[in-house]
């Protein structure tokens, strides 16, 4: 294996470059990470995400901005193909209802569609990129499904080894096989990732909530985290304990590149489409302002 040195003349003698990002705080070339307990919505806001993306409009009501249609992978690993199915019925027909596509019919929008998004349904597939601590040939495979891709999203990441995820060379392994992908794809990985039983609420807490070795959130270079809100908040956002599970809380905990950005809630609909949930602005306002009247 033979190392080529940073051109340093080549470099500071040319523009600088800057960051090309995907998400907020999430550019080309880097892997970043969704954590969340099971049940909360994992794979329903990656596949929302990867919908807006490809259509080239914001995520979510406006938790991520809209940009260019482009070209995204999605890969299923644990959810069989009629679910995937159903959940894209769903997302279409929330777009459609939500009138943001006035002039553009169903069947067009499916096109657009159908032209940038990759879905691969690998349920009960094979789609280890490590095994017995070496990469696999699923690695170049992926290489291949993403090219051109600015995006690849792969759900969930305990179906992309057969390590221990507690043991840090396994996970650091598994980070330098999706780097691989990132930077010869010249695209964005997000992967989807379950959280640890005592992960707790805090901005640190999130941060490590993921389960297994701390050496996969080391390594990568961005982290969301998706989590319930406490009855607390539930009680103060005025949300029934009835309809708390509806509601998630969605927080970037690591962004390497690029400012913090503020916590949202998100509600999920009977279909189980999330948006935006509007009321946590005045819930933040109220709260700074009881914050401030505090040190009056």
């Amino acid at each position: 294996m033979k190392f080529e040195p940073l051109d340093i003349l080549n470099v500071l003698n040319s523009p600088q470059q800057c960051l090309d990002f995907v998400l907020p705080g999430l550019p080309l070339a880097t892997v970043g990470n969704l954590v969340a307990p099971g049940g909360t919505g994992k794979t329903q806001f990656l596949l929302q995400l990867a919908v807006c993306k490809s259509l080239g409009i914001a995520s979510f009501d406006g938790l991520f901005p809209a940009s260019a249609p482009e070209a995204v992978l999605f890969i299923a690993a644990e959810e069989p193909e009629i679910v995937i199915t159903q959940r894209l019925h769903a997302i279409i027909d929330s777009l459609i209802d939500s009138k943001i596509f006035l002039d553009i019919e169903r069947s067009k929008l499916v096109e657009m569609l159908a032209s940038n998004l990759r879905i691969f349904p690998l349920s009960g597939r094979n789609v280890r990129l490590i095994e017995r601590g070496q990469h696999t040939e699923v690695v170049a495979e992926i290489e291949i499904m993403a090219e051109d891709c600015r995006l690849v999203i792969i759900d969930p990441l305990r179906r992309l080894h057969d390590g221990d995820e507690n043991n840090s060379l396994d996970m650091t392994s598994l980070v330098q096989a999706l780097e691989q992908i990132a930077i010869r794809c010249k695209t964005a990985v997000l992967v989807a990732h379950h959280t640890s039983k005592q992960s707790g609420q805090s901005k640190s807490e999130l941060q490590g909530a993921g389960r297994g070795s701390s050496a996969f959130v080391d390594g990568v270079r961005w982290q969301a985290n998706l989590s319930l809100p406490s009855s607390q908040i539930a009680s103060e956002l005025n949300i029934s304990p009835s309809d708390a599970h509806s509601y998630v809380r969605f927080e970037i905990t690591k962004m390497n590149y690029g400012a913090a950005i503020p916590a949202e809630y998100l509600c999920r609909s009977k279909n189980g489409v999330l948006s935006k949930f509007n009321s946590h602005r005045a819930y933040v306002k109220q709260e700074k302002n009881s914050k401030g009247r505090k040190h009056d």
